[in-house]
């Protein structure tokens, strides 16, 4: 499994922050947020999931 850090974004601020083991980064958003999660579009509230290994954003909204 990778490492990722799973970031919950209000607007443009941090509001919590965790490292998360997982397959995929939507499996991290989802174990760390206790929430579905799909691709972001424009929301306000978002999850952040950064690949530490690859250096890869991902951007999540909650379904």
């Amino acid at each position: 499994m990778k490492k990722y850090v799973v970031e919950i974004v209000s607007g443009e601020m941090v509001t919590s922050r965790q490292l998360v083991e997982a397959h995929t980064a939507a499996a991290a958003a989802s174990r760390a947020t206790g929430r579905a999660v799909r691709i972001r579009a424009n929301e306000e509230l978002w999850v952040r999931v950064t690949d530490e290994q690859n250096r890869a954003v991902y951007k999540y909204a909650f379904q």
